[in-house]
């Protein structure tokens, strides 16, 4: 098999390669079943959508391929001492453009300060304004203040925008003032919420701002423009040569082509050479190894960027139809003896064998939190306090005997609560998601959950998701039990709480009347107080984590990628950071100029990290 020379081994050969491609266009092509239901990035907390977007918007500090922070729309910031007052210098080249990449305004310190304020309007609907009133100075009453109060309620008082801690201080100058000190407020910056508009563009626009139907509905100011875009037909980003980063944009043309069957095709279509990368199921990939051609043209998925956790959660709010009996389930759920049934009867390794089949328990971890990604002093946070234990715990979580003896119990208590057996579950999957074999793995919980338990315990009913916006049905609570993800937004334990908050859409635990959910919420806010300790902390986050686990609220699952992929893209040269945007971007990324093997993708790797290790000792 040919062996393909790392596009990191020095800084030199990186600049060789960027002059040798300059000539040519460079274009990347693939597919995509799923299309976006806005591009509108100031209200999307949708992977798909914001994943788009971290392409076409700048954000004032960004992280090259080693992880690193670096300056970005901000030349340099400065924190005051008492760690509430961040200010930013901006720089005076980056412009906001078309999408003819024709040059319309500068970006300025008011961009900022404009998408605060649209993002703080609640008729606006953002999905992410509780992460900005989370942490900026008055910006949660004003918030408030701009609510339609719920019925019979007293609206909440109109606060004035100058008390909201979001201010230009000239046409270059940026400060947000916190409410209380954010350890981790830098690292925040790289989420969508954090982004800027062209204010007179976005009331220009107005309710049509961001509408996924063609390009002219944004303008842009990152690394790539929306150059065409024809809904579930095509979409193009091309290279923003008006980018103040313009250099070090390798790929001239990104061509994303619909077709609702992209998982089926595109493997054919990559070995043709007519598409760049293809969805690869897990009895494709067996296939493919064992053929010598074939296997020389795929390499194993990176786990150490995969940020993403995994889990399967309860929906303690059912809003399913009475076929599947909501009313029984919202009893039985409430049990932990129900919940901790259903967790030691699960074989997660198995589960994963279908993304993974040579090796699944590299795939698994048992903390919500994913290792790699934060630590303290060397230490990896999933090694800290309550979640160590844990970590130390076998992956493989199969317990027959602790989760019949929870079945025994969980009986005795529900009969006495008027719960009917056999408890329905209703199990939901996506259903656009079947190159990972998303069908077959709610067949094999169904299979392993009622082999152990019995079908006179529970009756587990699978369901494909709605095909087009899936999350639907779990933001409106239609289904018992899910398998879910989340991705951080900043680089602090607390992220991995969020979905699980109070008025969350993931489970709805807040509205079960558990006192269980009120202990979890305090061990939360307890940590959260926390702001001039990181030890202290962590450990208190550790405490949290380790009690919404162990009470059987939620069951890690893991890593939702692995084993291998299809992709011409140097999985080594793109930005690289647990959170925010920073690896969705395609700027810093090359494209290989033939197939990376196995041998050469572990070449690669040492490669790679041997200059991160020689990056961080300068």
């Amino acid at each position: 098999m040919k062996k393909l020379v790392s596009l990191l081994l020095c800084a030199a050969l990186l600049m060789g390669m960027a002059g040798a491609v300059a000539e040519d266009a460079v274009t990347y092509t693939s597919l995509y079943s799923s299309e976006v239901t806005t591009l509108n990035y100031l209200i999307t907390s949708s992977t798909n959508e914001f994943g788009i977007a971290a392409n076409f918007i700048d954000t004032l500090v960004e992280y090259d391929m080693y992880g690193r922070m670096q300056p970005s729309l901000a030349t340099s910031w400065k924190n005051s001492d008492d760690g509430l007052t961040w200010t930013f210098t901006l720089r005076q080249d980056a412009n906001w453009v078309d999408g003819n990449d024709e040059v319309v305004a500068p970006v300025t310190a008011n961009d900022f300060v404009a998408a605060a304020k649209y993002i703080l309007n609640a008729q606006n609907a953002s999905s992410t304004a509780d992460i900005l009133y989370g942490v900026i100075a008055g910006a949660e009453a004003y918030y408030q203040g701009t609510a339609t109060p719920e019925e019979g309620a007293e609206p909440a008082p109109v606060q004035e925008w100058d008390t909201v801690g979001v201010k230009a201080l000239d046409d270059y100058t940026l400060q947000y003032t916190l409410d209380h000190p954010v350890p981790y407020f830098l690292s925040m910056l790289t989420y969508v919420n954090f982004m800027p508009v062209y204010e007179p563009f976005l009331t220009e626009k107005g309710e049509s701002f961001g509408l996924a139907t063609g390009n002219d509905t944004l303008l842009y100011c990152g690394a790539y423009y929306l150059s065409e875009f024809k809904p579930q037909e095509i979409r193009v980003l091309s290279k923003n040569e008006k980018n103040w980063d313009a250099a070090n944009v390798h790929i001239d043309q990104i061509i994303s082509k619909y077709n609702k069957e992209a998982s089926a095709v595109s493997p054919e279509l990559y070995l043709r050479g007519e598409v760049d990368s293809a969805s690869l199921s897990t009895e494709l990939t067996a296939d493919w190894l064992a053929d010598e051609e074939k296997a020389a043209k795929i390499h194993p998925v990176r786990y150490d960027t995969d940020y993403y956790s995994y889990f399967y959660t309860f929906n303690f709010d059912p809003q399913f139809d009475a076929i599947y009996e909501p009313d029984n389930w919202k009893i039985a759920v409430n049990s932990e003896n129900f919940r901790l049934s259903i967790i030691n009867a699960f074989n997660r390794v198995k589960a994963k064998t279908l993304l993974d089949a040579e090796n699944p328990e590299m795939m698994l971890y048992n903390t919500i939190t994913p290792p790699y990604f934060s630590e303290l002093d060397g230490v990896d946070y999933t090694n800290i306090g309550a979640v160590a234990a844990l970590t130390e715990r076998d992956v493989n979580s199969l317990n027959e005997e602790a989760a019949l003896a929870y079945k025994e119990a969980a009986v005795k208590e529900l009969t006495e609560a008027g719960t009917t057996f056999p408890v329905k579950i209703l199990l939901l999957y996506n259903p656009n998601a079947s190159a990972n074999n998303t069908d077959q793995e709610a067949q094999i919980v169904e299979q392993q959950l009622e082999g152990v338990l019995g079908t006179d315990y529970i009756d587990v009913v699978i369901e494909a998701g709605p095909s087009t916006s899936y999350l639907t049905a779990r933001r409106t609570g239609m289904y018992g039990m899910m398998n879910c993800n989340w991705g951080p937004d900043y680089a602090d334990p607390e992220t991995f709480t969020d979905p699980f908050t109070a008025g969350n859409k993931y489970n709805f635990m807040d509205l079960s009347g558990n006192p269980q959910v009120e202990e979890y919420y305090a061990l939360v806010d307890a940590a959260k107080a926390i702001t001039n300790d990181i030890a202290a902390r962590y450990e208190a986050f550790a405490k949290a984590e380790a009690y919404l686990i162990e009470h059987g609220f939620v069951m890690p699952f893991g890593h939702g990628s692995g084993g291998y992929t299809a992709s011409l893209l140097d999985p080594f040269s793109s930005p690289m950071a647990p959170f925010g945007i920073s690896s969705d971007r395609y700027k810093g990324q090359y494209k290989l100029t033939d197939y990376m093997d196995t041998d050469a993708y572990y070449d690669a790797y040492d490669a790679y990290i041997e200059a991160r290790d020689a990056a961080a000792a300068q």
